[in-house]
């Protein structure tokens, strides 16, 4: 009696498509590129990243983790080693982030940018004709007041003096709302200058800024937003909400269905942009002269 053989599906040697955070948004997204990308899933928690790669398994996508903190070099150099052993990367989807709730404003500009810089680095060599990389910002990322020197700063995290120069700009140490909205600028920024490096490789770059959207991270951040009104009051996520034209926040599957088409070759030719998937939100900020982006 011929035993069981099983064999490996010609798709799993192809390009991979890379994940960075297996929360609520990484593992939706992955879902959505596995079907066409065998997938390597990126994250700093262990038990976490083996329960994802085993569900997805479970149903039938070919899927590998790779357990990394995004904020140490050494970290990141060595996954850039382990991409160079394979077929190479077709789509970088960096959608590791953290809010408030980590309570240290140096460490949430550590992981929201220097460590997306750090997987660029890392990631960019070893990206192949056609690939694209897509960076989950957010529509905080249009609140900062435009000024030079400090997209020239944000530009540069992994500089030693980035966190003190970054004080000395500000005339302050920044809050978390605002370590934040400065972060997702930078990366927004990173995304500008990735396609024009990129770009002679045939490789794009781009920035997707959700806006309000009903999340696990969201929810951790507790139920108020800022105000946005000139003050430092806070309101309720409810009546953020109806600041939106739609009158409602969005979902996980809005955001990861735009992540697919950009990821597609019928997005072939959208490069060096930010990309507000917001239901209206930055429009209403627009015409209340909150933002200046």
């Amino acid at each position: 009696m011929t035993g069981y053989l099983e064999r490996k599906a010609y798709y799993a040697e192809a390009p991979v498509a890379l994940i960075i955070g297996c929360g609520g948004l990484g593992t939706s997204i992955a879902r959505a590129l596995g079907r066409r990308h065998p997938l390597l899933i990126c994250d700093l928690d262990g038990e976490r990243l083996d329960r994802t790669i085993e569900t997805l398994r479970m149903d039938g996508y070919v899927a590998a983790g790779y357990r990394c903190d995004i904020t140490d070099p050494k970290q990141t150099h060595a996954l850039g080693d382990t991409l160079a052993l394979g077929a190479g990367v077709r789509v970088l989807a960096h959608v590791a982030a953290v809010g408030m709730s980590i309570r240290d404003w140096r460490k949430m500009m550590a992981v929201d940018l220097s460590g997306v810089h750090l997987i660029a680095e890392a990631a960019g060599p070893h990206m192949v004709r056609g690939g694209v990389a897509i960076f989950i910002s957010s529509l905080a990322s249009y609140l900062p007041a435009i000024d030079p020197r400090l997209e020239a700063l944000l530009g540069d995290p992994l500089k030693p003096t980035f966190l003190d120069e970054l004080v000395k700009v500000l005339g302050e140490e920044p809050n978390f709302d605002d370590t934040y909205s400065h972060a997702k600028l930078g990366v927004n920024l990173l995304a500008e200058k990735l396609a024009i490096q990129w770009g002679p490789k045939e490789v794009r770059a781009l920035s997707l800024s959700p806006g309000m959207i009903d999340s696990p991270m969201a929810r951790a951040e507790g139920p108020t937003l800022p105000s946005h009104d000139g003050t430092n009051a806070r309101v309720s996520r409810g009546d953020k909400a109806r600041e939106i034209p739609l009158g409602r926040q969005g979902t996980l599957v809005e955001i990861t269905n735009v992540v697919d088409f950009l990821a597609s070759d019928q997005a072939s030719f959208l490069n060096g942009i930010d990309i507000p998937v917001d239901g209206g939100h930055r429009a209403v900020w627009r015409s209340r002269r909150v933002i200046q982006r």
